[in-house]
């Protein structure tokens, strides 16, 4: 063998190896899976339980500048919760989390002047 060549050899092997180690280092630091179970309509405002591997998570989202509030009505294992989105139709989003698995159907409304405008409940 050449004396380059040997050198050239081992910087392969070690780049090999650099790369390996990266690639696993990338996998312990990647985000957890995560879905989005349900997503419920009202309008333009909706709602959706986005689940990961830690926790059951609730949006309730205004999207529309109607001056009308929008809330979730949350159906658990463990009883019943209800929020709106505190900004209305400002960005962020609100939200709140449950133990994962928990949530069992949600709901989004509108509130108006009557009965409140609401989608349909849906199931996971």
């Amino acid at each position: 063998m050449k004396p380059g060549l040997a050198v050239v050899n081992g910087t392969r092997r070690a780049l090999a190896l650099a790369a390996v180690v990266a690639g696993f280092s990338a996998l312990a630091i990647a985000p957890a899976s995560a879905e989005t179970l349900i997503k419920v309509t009202q309008g333009d405002d909706y709602a959706y339980l986005y689940q990961n591997s830690w926790y059951d998570i609730v949006y309730v989202c205004d999207v529309e500048a109607d001056g009308h509030g929008v809330y979730v009505k949350v159906w658990k294992e463990s009883g019943y919760d209800e929020f709106g989105d505190a900004n209305g139709s400002a960005s962020p989003c609100s939200s709140r989390s449950y133990s994962i698995g928990d949530v069992t159907s949600i709901q989004v409304c509108e509130s108006v002047t009557g009965p409140d405008w609401c989608s349909d409940r849906r199931y996971r």
